[in-house]
């Protein structure tokens, strides 16, 4: 293989090729949106060749459904470590919701799944079922530490956490940037229903 491949940085493993391929392809998708961005583009964004890409992926929605789903993946554990940092379950509720209705509009990638430019296919890929059950049970995870009881409902009430902050991110209000009064609200109308 020619030294101007990779841009003359190959990988290491397979793992990284993957994970740089993601990274090529998430840029891609700000610049031109998903519908637009070919497996050319992402090839070239790569410095490699189409072959080269094809080895690694077999289409565009396999490249795009990999890297969000690595994004959210490390998203869900900046969640985790964030909650973690709360003493009590009732801060760890609040400041989880709040974290999600800050960061996930901010992240570098995955508020590419909140723009009207991405294809719907993208959208529903970050949050259909199986992504939901994962970042619910990593959600739950500092709850139950500090809330061994609730271990059995522990998964249906990150899913209402989870819900409710995509429903403050999609449907902007006044408590999409007033994260007092969010914090008000979470402590009013959501914590008495998660107790």
């Amino acid at each position: 293989m020619s030294n101007s491949l990779w841009s003359g940085n190959r990988p290491k493993s397979d793992t990284e090729a993957k994970a740089r391929l993601c990274e090529a392809a998430l840029e891609c998708i700000k610049r031109s949106n998903i519908d637009k961005t070919t497996m050319s583009d992402i090839a070239k964004q790569a410095g490699i060749t189409r072959p080269t890409l094809y080895k690694h992926f077999k289409n565009k929605n396999e490249i795009f459904f990999a890297a969000i789903d690595a994004a959210a993946l490390l998203f869900a554990e900046s969640v985790v470590g964030h909650a973690k940092q709360f003493a009590s379950y009732e801060e760890r509720i609040i400041e989880t919701i709040v974290f999600v209705v800050t960061e996930l509009p901010r992240h570098r990638h995955l508020s590419l799944v909140l723009n009207n430019d991405c294809a719907e296919a993208l959208r529903k890929r970050a949050f259909y079922d199986e992504a939901t059950l994962v970042f619910t049970a990593m959600a739950a995870q500092p709850l139950i530490e500090v809330r061994p009881d609730i271990k059995g409902q522990s998964i249906e009430i990150a899913e209402i956490m989870a819900r409710f902050a995509i429903s403050v991110i999609l449907f902007p209000g006044k408590f999409t940037s007033d994260y007092e009064g969010l914090r008000e609200l979470i402590k009013k109308r959501i914590l008495p229903g998660l107790q």
